[in-house]
């Protein structure tokens, strides 16, 4: 056993001595070779977790992207069909001989609503998609760029409506205000935003109806420059209760888009949740209102106190009205029309948009699932114009506002094909080799400037949640509450003027049994017999649907 085992070596010390330079020398070559590659994937690995969130912050709404940072397709062909659908509600006819036409029926009021919901998701994705925690700089800084946007977006809408381009009932001011208010319920945990939006579906509709029997009948306006500076209190009480899309019932749409956008959106079990719970939504709505207005006898009620002229009251009944419905009795609750801003409009509203949200994002599924086969192949490539459309929405809805009106007389068909094919090829090219849609980028770059993104030191837990509800309530309560006080403002003149001149009018009709039978005869014709005959004249939808921020 010795006599095997080795002796050492003589020159083990030199050797030992030789080695390190030896080893040394082949280290120094192989760094400068290696070290560049090293340096960038170690960069990269490191900052995975922190780039992440501030891409989101600071990104545009074309930046949708999923928890791990890869982009959802699936949301920009969303709003994608929404832009459709909005360009062919201001386009084409909605309604003939008094019936719903398909674009009346599939997209009047659901591309708005729709547009809502991502509003929502679309400061879900800008917010890291979790609730933002009260403490530190977090969320000052998403605050303060929440607000930017909402700025940037509502004072596009004003400028579009004081330049008064066609009948398109233009949506960016609302939704400014929106992206404003959006800043308290990023406060809030998931569970809370979907519990607050569900209460929001009953108490707003009815509150406005409370609101809205003292207030003097809605004007047809969009806001504008210049109702901001000459009636300041008018445009808050258009905006929060009967504008076209009125802010205080439309909070639902935000609450639920925000709540959504927090959930795992890659997930196959999740899309086929929220397709699976808006169709149930869309139904019960329907069946619900079938029985209150047709078993339970409410439509009479309505006829017997419309609240609108006879000639509008069958296009009411039909397309919807214009925003929110006539408060002469409560029955007008119980409508699901497009626009009315009730309880089941909002109910049905809210289901066509998670549906259609869930059915893109299983389409999300199918296509990583189906990988290179030839339906994937040819599905993906359809979908990548909708897709592609559905990332410059803010540029598409303004394009779309300046082309309606500017050309309104144009033939319907002729126009929604001209617009829509526009919006596909060119939304494909430029973000092919632009990027950004340039009103997407403008206001992405005016929010880094003004609010550059934030990059906390480290992560950590919102804490303290009943704190950040008690804000964020605290903050919500004194807006609505002030838009309340202001819209009571807004009465008072406007009730003097109206009973001013009901009074002078009054003194100069002569009195006598003449105009008191003239007046009875032309009264005659009951609301019923007048609906009846309105019912071949079809009224067109004066726009009611637009795009938001781009999302």
């Amino acid at each position: 056993m010795t006599t095997r085992t080795p002796a050492p070596p003589r020159d083990s010390g030199p050797a030992t001595t030789l080695a390190p330079p030896v080893a040394t020398r082949r280290m120094t070559a192989r760094l400068p070779r290696q070290a560049p590659p090293v340096a960038v994937r170690t960069a990269g690995l490191a900052e995975a977790p922190t780039v992440r969130l501030p891409v989101v912050t600071s990104a545009s709404p074309t930046r949708t992207t999923s928890g791990s940072g890869a982009r959802v397709r699936g949301i920009d062909a969303a709003r994608g069909l929404a832009l459709l659908g909005m360009i062919a509600v201001h386009t084409l006819p909605t309604s003939e001989n008094g019936e719903l036409t398909t674009v009346g029926l599939l997209a009047g009021g659901t591309s708005a609503a729709l547009f809502g919901v991502l509003v929502g998701l679309s400061v879900a994705l800008l917010t890291g998609r979790r609730r933002v925690d009260l403490r530190g700089g977090s969320f000052r800084s998403h605050a303060l760029r929440l607000a930017v946007r909402g700025l940037a977006v509502g004072v596009l809408g004003l400028a579009l409506g004081e330049a008064a381009l066609g009948d398109v009932d233009i949506i960016l001011t609302y939704y400014g205000v929106l992206f404003l208010l959006a800043v308290p319920l990023i406060l809030l945990p998931t569970r809370g935003l979907f519990a607050l939006g569900a209460a929001l579906a009953v108490v707003a509709p009815v509150t406005s109806h409370l609101v809205r029997t003292s207030m003097p009948p809605a004007e047809l306006i969009d806001p504008s420059f210049t109702a901001l500076v000459t009636d300041p209190a008018g445009l808050v009480g258009t905006l929060f209760f009967t504008g076209a899309y009125p802010i205080w019932p439309w909070l639902t749409y935000l609450c639920v888009g925000l709540a959504v956008g927090r959930l795992s959106l890659t997930r196959t079990r999740t899309a086929a949740v929220l397709a699976g719970s808006g169709v149930l939504l869309v139904v019960v709505a329907a069946v619900v209102s079938h029985l209150a207005l047709v078993t339970a006898g409410g439509l009479g009620q309505i006829l017997a106190n419309p609240g609108l002229p006879t000639e509008e009251l069958q296009a009411a009944l039909t397309e919807g009205p214009n925003g929110v419905t006539p408060a002469t009795t409560w029955w007008w609750l119980a409508v699901d029309t497009a626009h009315s801003s009730t309880p089941l409009d909002l109910a049905r509203t809210v289901g066509t948009s998670l549906a259609v949200l869930g059915a893109m994002l299983l389409l999300d599924r199918a296509l990583a699932h189906g990988g290179a086969a030839t339906w994937a192949r040819v599905v993906g490539a359809v979908r990548s114009p909708l897709a592609a459309a559905g990332a410059m929405t803010l540029t598409f809805y303004t394009l779309h506002v300046v082309v309606v009106g500017l050309a309104p007389t144009a033939e319907p068909w002729t126009l929604y094909l001209v617009q829509i094919t526009v919006a596909l090829l060119v939304g494909l090219l430029w973000q092919r080799f632009v990027g950004r849609g340039p009103l997407e980028a403008g206001v992405s770059r005016l929010t880094d400037v003004v609010a550059p993104a934030s990059r906390p030191a480290a992560d950590r837990p919102a804490g303290r949640p009943w704190l950040s509800a008690l804000v964020a309530a605290a903050v919500l309560a004194a807006v609505v509450g002030g838009a309340f006080a202001v819209a009571g403002l807004a009465e008072g003149p406007a009730a003097d003027t109206a009973s001013s001149s009901a009074t002078s009018e009054e003194g100069d009709a002569p009195d006598g049994p003449v105009v008191e039978e003239d007046t009875a005869e032309a009264d005659q014709p009951s609301v019923s017999e007048d609906a009846s005959e309105q019912q071949d004249t079809g009224q067109p939808d004066t726009g009611q649907d637009a795009a938001d921020e781009g999302e």
